[in-house]
C-alpha cells in the first residue's frame, strides 16, 4: 500500500509539472465560459430575467466545459506512462521487484484525482467570478466523479490496446471532440430527428452529465415544475453514468488480462 501511494504521488507531481498543458486544461474551459457569458440571454433563446443574479450563459456553458475537458486531460498521463511502461527505458521498471500493474494502477488513480481537481477549479472559478449557477452541489460532485472515472477508464483501455503514444493521443482527441459534436455543443448541425435528439440527450457521458447538473436545482423547477422524483432526469442520468463506469471497468479487466504489457 505504501508503494501504491508513493507511485501515485510521484505521477501527480509529474502531472503538475506540465505547466503548459495544465494551463491549457484550465484556461481553455474557463476562457470559453467567459466568452459565452458575454452574449445576451436572447442569443441562445433563453428568456431574459429567468434567474436574477446569475449569468445564464455561464450557467449553461460551465458544466459542458468542465465535463468535456475531463477527456482531454488523458494526454498528460500518457505523456509519462508510455515512456515508463512501453518505451525504450521500460526495462528499468520490469527489473524492479514489482509487477508492471503495480505501476499502472497508481498512475491511473493519480490521473483520476488530477482530472477531478481540474474540474473542481473550473467550477469554483465559474461560481465565484462568473455568477454561474450549478444546481445541487451533491449532484455536481457525483457527476464529476463519475465522468472523470469514465474518462480515466477510457484512457486505460486505450493504453492497453494501443502500442504507440501518438496514436493513443490522437484517439483521445477524437473521442473528446467527438463528444462535443455528438452532444450538440460545437454548433455542428446534427439535424432534427430521433437519432440526433437521443445523442444530444443520452448519447455521450458529456450530454448525460451536463443535463444531470443543469436539471438538479432551480432550473429543473423552472422548466419542469412539479416533476416527481421517479422522473427526475438528474438521478436517471447519474444511474446511466454509473452503469457506464461498471461496463468500462469490466471491459478494462478483460482487456488487461488478455494484453501482455
Amino acid at each position: 500500500m505504501n508503494n501504491f501511494f508513493m507511485i501515485m504521488t510521484h505521477y501527480l507531481k509529474r502531472f503538475f509539472r506540465q505547466w503548459t498543458e495544465l494551463l491549457l486544461l484550465l484556461l481553455l474551459p474557463i476562457g470559453l465560459t467567459v466568452l459565452y457569458s458575454l452574449f445576451d440571454d436572447a442569443f441562445f433563446g433563453v428568456p431574459e430575467g429567468l434567474m436574477p443574479g446569475y449569468n445564464l450563459q455561464a450557467t449553461f456553458t460551465l458544466p459542458v466545459m468542465m465535463l468535456g475537458f475531463q477527456f482531454f486531460a488523458g494526454s498528460t498521463m500518457l505523456t509519462y506512462l508510455y515512456p515508463d511502461i512501453k518505451g525504450a527505458m521500460s526495462w528499468r521498471l520490469r527489473a524492479a521487484p514489482m509487477s508492471v500493474l503495480s505501476f499502472i494502477m497508481p498512475a491511473f488513480v493519480a490521473n483520476w484525482l488530477f482530472t477531478i481537481l481540474l474540474g473542481a477549479i473550473v467550477v469554483a472559478v465559474g461560481v465565484l467570478f462568473l455568477n454561474a449557477y450549478v444546481g445541487n452541489f451533491f449532484i455536481l460532485a457525483v457527476v464529476l466523479l463519475l465522468v472523470s472515472m469514465i474518462a480515466t477508464l477510457l484512457y486505460m483501455i486505450v493504453f492497453l490496446l494501443v502500442k504507440k503514444a501518438g496514436t493513443a493521443n490522437a484517439l483521445i482527441y477524437i473521442i473528446s471532440f467527438g463528444q462535443f459534436i455528438l452532444s450538440g455543443f460545437l454548433f455542428v448541425p446534427l439535424g432534427d430527428n430521433v437519432v440526433s435528439r437521443f445523442l444530444m440527450t443520452y448519447g455521450t457521458p458529456l450530454s448525460l452529465g451536463n443535463r444531470a447538473i443543469a436539471y438538479s436545482g432551480a432550473l429543473r423547477d423552472i422548466f419542469m415544475p412539479g416533476l416527481p422524483m421517479r422522473e427526475r432526469q438528474d438521478i436517471f442520468n447519474i444511474g446511466i453514468l454509473a452503469a457506464i463506469v461498471v461496463f468500462l471497468a469490466i471491459a478494462t479487466l478483460i482487456v488487461g488480462r488478455k494484453k501482455k504489457i
